[in-house]
């Protein structure tokens, strides 16, 4: 009977921490797939990204080198490398030198 009364109340312990943490996690969750979400649409929609700092187009398209391995390839700049697989976090503005994040990499 003791123990039975243990699993029961271990049981209702972690349901109601479920309950208390599951409304924070989902919304979490929620933002971070909001964001993603609007991270693919801006770079499907747009073939430049804006410099925050000078204002210039910063192309998407072109010739890029991998920061890992160094291959160099022909194509999107955000685009995972054929080679190691890394994804760029950010992209330098040819004009001032300004990193501009990636999209995809929403926190």
């Amino acid at each position: 009977m003791h123990r039975t009364t243990l699993r029961l109340l271990w049981w209702w312990i972690r349901a109601i921490w479920w309950l208390v943490c599951a409304p924070f996690m989902l919304s979490r969750r929620l933002y971070r797939w909001t964001g993603r979400f609007l991270g693919v649409w801006i770079l499907i929609t747009h073939d430049t990204l804006p410099c925050p700092g000078c204002g210039q187009p910063i192309s998407l398209l072109g010739r890029w080198q991998c920061g890992s391995c160094h291959y160099v390839f022909d194509g999107f700049a955000f685009a995972p490398c054929e080679v190691c697989g890394a994804t760029p976090p950010f992209l330098a503005c040819q004009a001032c030198g300004v990193g501009v994040k990636n999209p995809l990499r929403f926190p």
